[in-house]
């Protein structure tokens, strides 16, 4: 893989602390202002409606043990896909949810790195001051174009209109690089793995991409309205 990822350091990314709380995720910057996380805005804002309804559908024992299944997938393909474009052996796995997350994993790598044509960054931490954090899978240059690139697995294939969430979070990550690193990334992309094997890659760019943005933004706002609590310095 050392020959077959151009890696790029373009930029010096900030080391931020991650502190897992009972009222979600949150990030210490180098500045000391502790920020909640991308997803900690998304799951405070989101129409959990549709989910609701099917765990009550499925059962809630059920529910829990395919969120856990796919949670432990994605922990493995994500962990699988960094380590090879950071050049790192990969581990042994010790289940065989790990033997398929490693098997997604390079599923997604022989599918669609052939597009990535630099790596700026793979599992970086950005954040917007004063707002919010996150960890970003990869931020580069994918099919010619300056993106923020994330992994997704998924029990089965998605239709475009399902995945706002995540079109959001991408947006999220690109306006806390732009700000803080003087960038304009110009789209961004998810590339989706299922455990059949069958892959999607979702891109957004232009108009859309900045409409996603201004959404984003929202929501943010409207976490803060929720919470009625500032960021604390």
């Amino acid at each position: 893989m050392a020959y077959l990822i151009n890696h790029i350091k373009k930029f010096k990314y900030d080391s931020l602390t991650r502190i897992d709380a009972p009222e979600g995720r949150k990030y210490v910057t180098p500045q000391g202002s502790s920020l909640p996380s991308v997803t900690t805005i998304l799951n405070g804002t989101k129409d959990k409606t549709h989910l609701d309804t099917w765990a009550k559908n499925v059962g809630q024992s059920e529910a829990d043990r395919i969120k856990n299944e796919a949670a432990t997938r994605g922990t493995h393909m994500h962990g699988c896909i960094e380590r090879l474009v950071k050049h790192r052996p990969i581990e042994v796995p010790t289940s065989w949810l790990a033997v398929e997350g490693y098997m997604m994993a390079m599923k997604l790598v022989h599918t669609y790195f052939p597009n990535l044509e630099q790596v700026w960054g793979s599992e970086i931490s950005v954040f917007y001051p004063d707002k919010y954090a996150g960890s970003t899978d990869m931020v580069g240059v994918y099919r010619g174009k300056s993106a923020i690139v994330d992994f997704k697995q998924a029990n089965k294939i998605k239709q475009r209109a399902w995945i706002e969430d995540y079109f959001h979070q991408l947006a999220a990550y690109a306006l806390a690089h732009d700000i803080r690193h003087g960038t304009q990334i110009e789209q961004g992309v998810v590339l989706m793995v299922a455990p059949s094997g069958e892959t999607q890659e979702f891109v957004t760019m232009g108009r859309e991409w900045e409409q996603y943005k201004l959404a984003w933004l929202r929501r943010v706002d409207q976490f803060y309205a929720s919470v009625a609590s500032p960021p604390q310095p």
